[in-house]
């Protein structure tokens, strides 16, 4: 039908007030769904981050089979050792997708001040490879509070300080080690008298922060004891609350020295593209496999290497899909209401169109077009409303606490341009699915029909 679109336009102009209340309708609608879609993007990065990169998991952990349930109790038995290292590494050079891979060791033993130890749970990486990994843009952009050290300075900006360590905020608290490496450099104590701390005191200068020497005392895996000193030189907090009190990250050579091991637990695959991670899963295994390492290669939202990933996403997709029926359903009813009062009102005005020979397919076009043209209108107002609200609420500064992770982060809405288009592609067909259902059968009346029930 020539100029279908622009009668359809002026259609609209008929009946301004209850256009604009549809309208309204369908706006908020969208607005609600990008902001609501926004929020829900906000924590799927902030949660892919957390287990990506500041867990140090990568896209991909590489483990010996059966090295993730029990490489803790038998970690000689179940870790890589060098050579396997090797021919891991050297599949991963080969797979283009592969952007870095870290080496990590996992272990436990007691963390002491000279007067009290606590037990800790210790990570080993390679401090460059921290670096790289924490100042990834993907980090910065979900969660730079996390990235960054508290207090201190990243493992890597300490080559010449031996054993240098980071201590998560509760163990330091735990020990007293209330003091970094580089505060005690800037005023180091009076005395070498001052360096032995009176575990009587509690308060003052002779505390356990003294100095910024912790003592680690572990079973090495051939089962005798063994004991390094480590540096603090950073205090973090962890990813998650229940790990906040017992974290200790330093180098894996120092780790390895204390355990007398040169093998590593796991090995962690940062992929360019995170969508990449179930299909390269499983071809890395095959190929790591022949070349003579059985592991198992765990995807990064596999719960049993990213179980608060694995468990909130479920949560958070059946949250945003409830509200999101919930808008449509609004959104229909008010396209069905008002197509279905513009018919009764319209309904001579359709006799005479089909009297001057329009097809019925053509009267329902004309309808849809109204409705489509509505409710692209109604899409872009709700589109700016929900991006202006976006950025106001992301330039407030306002912070909030998520569960399961300790301090707080900023509160961001990130309506991304796929997730826009995506609920547009969805709202402007249901909106003319909705007009073809209240008109469809008025469409379909006979001519004679239609003129008769105007009239009468």
């Amino acid at each position: 039908m020539k100029h279908g679109w622009r009668l359809a336009a002026r259609n609209l102009g008929r009946n301004r007030r209850r256009n604009l209340a549809t309208g309204a309708s369908i706006a908020l609608g969208f607005c609600g769904l990008v902001l609501i879609g926004g929020y829900a993007v906000r924590v799927e990065r902030f949660l892919r981050t957390n287990t990506v990169y500041l867990q140090q998991v990568g896209h991909l952990a590489i483990y010996r089979d059966g090295g993730l349930e029990r490489g803790v109790a038998q970690p000689a038995r179940f870790a890589l050792s060098a050579d396997d290292q090797r021919r891991i590494t050297s599949v991963l050079g080969g797979t283009p997708e592969v952007e870095l891979v870290g080496r990590h060791l996992i272990g436990m033993g007691l963390a002491g001040n000279g007067c009290t130890t606590v037990p800790f749970s210790a990570l080993g990486v390679e401090p460059e490879v921290q670096a790289r990994v924490l100042a990834h843009p993907e980090v910065q952009a979900a969660s730079p509070e996390l990235a960054r050290p508290l207090r201190g300075e990243l493992l890597a900006r300490y080559p010449n300080v031996a054993g240098a360590a980071a201590l998560s905020a509760g163990l330091a608290e735990l020990l007293g080690k209330t003091r970094i490496h580089d505060e005690l450099a800037a005023s180091p104590p009076n005395g070498s008298a001052a360096l032995a701390p009176d575990c009587a005191v509690r308060t003052g200068g002779a505390r356990a922060d003294v100095d910024a020497n912790v003592q680690l005392a572990a079973l090495t895996w051939a089962g005798t004891m063994s004991a390094v000193d480590v540096e603090v030189v950073n205090l973090f907090h962890t990813p998650l609350a229940e790990t906040e009190d017992g974290t200790l990250v330093t180098s894996l050579a120092t780790l390895q020295q204390l355990y007398a091991t040169d093998a590593v637990s796991y090995l962690s695959v940062y992929l360019r593209d995170a969508r990449d991670a179930h299909r390269l899963a499983a071809a890395l295994e095959r190929a790591i496999d022949a070349a003579g390492v059985p592991v198992r290669v765990y995807p990064f939202d596999d719960e049993r290497v990213g179980p608060y990933y694995a468990g909130t996403m479920p949560f958070l997709t059946s949250l945003v899909g409830f509200i999101g029926l919930l808008v449509a359903a609004v959104v229909v009813l008010s396209i069905v209401n008002a197509m279905t009062l513009s018919m009764l009102e319209r309904t001579r005005e359709l006799g005479m169109l089909r009297a001057l020979g329009f097809s019925r397919g053509q009267v329902l076009g004309l309808c849809l077009r109204e409705a489509t043209l509505l409710a692209v209108m109604a899409v872009g107002v709700g589109l700016a409303l929900a991006l202006t609200i976006a950025t106001m609420i992301n330039h407030s500064g306002a912070r909030f606490s998520p569960p399961g992770v300790p301090g707080s982060i900023l509160f961001l809405l990130t309506p991304t341009p796929a997730l826009c288009a995506a609920l547009a592609t969805l709202i402007v067909p249901l909106a003319a699915g909705a007009a073809w259902l209240a008109v469809r059968k008025k469409t379909r009346a006979s001519v004679v029909g239609l003129l008769h029930e105007q009239v009468s």
